[in-house]
């Protein structure tokens, strides 16, 4: 999981601060109405972990954080990346009259397959 780099956040990000007490994006809401428990056990409750575990325990509230999360497979994604990012090069270097530049653009209306496929990644509905 990557946490969007654009949320501007006070103090860390609750799942960091959870981390030592095994809090991850996976932890079920019943397991997370415990890791208070788990925390007091392992003398890591203080006013940080407190807030985190506030932030996590309600549903609304952590579906606001998990909103910042996204869940890329970077194994998978790098490659595809870098072939688009040679690919957009390769169209910079090549001469182009405008002809053959109008021809190759494609219509306004559908979307590239980089932005489908990562707009199928974001919408999913798996719980």
């Amino acid at each position: 999981m990557i946490k969007d780099p654009e949320a501007g956040r006070e103090g860390p990000f609750p799942y960091d601060a959870l981390a030592p007490a095994g809090v991850t994006p996976w932890t079920t809401h019943a397991d997370m109405r415990d890791v208070s428990f788990e925390l007091l056990a392992r003398h890591l409750m203080t006013p940080v972990t407190q807030q985190a575990w506030d932030e996590l325990r309600g549903v609304r509230r952590r579906l606001l954080v998990d909103l910042l999360l996204y869940d890329v497979d970077m194994e998978a994604e790098l490659p595809l990346a870098a072939a688009e990012i040679d690919r957009e090069l390769a169209l910079e270097a090549a001469p182009q009259d405008p002809q053959q530049a109008a021809e190759q653009d494609p219509p306004p209306d559908s979307l590239p397959e980089a932005t489908a496929r990562l707009v199928a990644d974001l919408v999913r509905f798996d719980v």
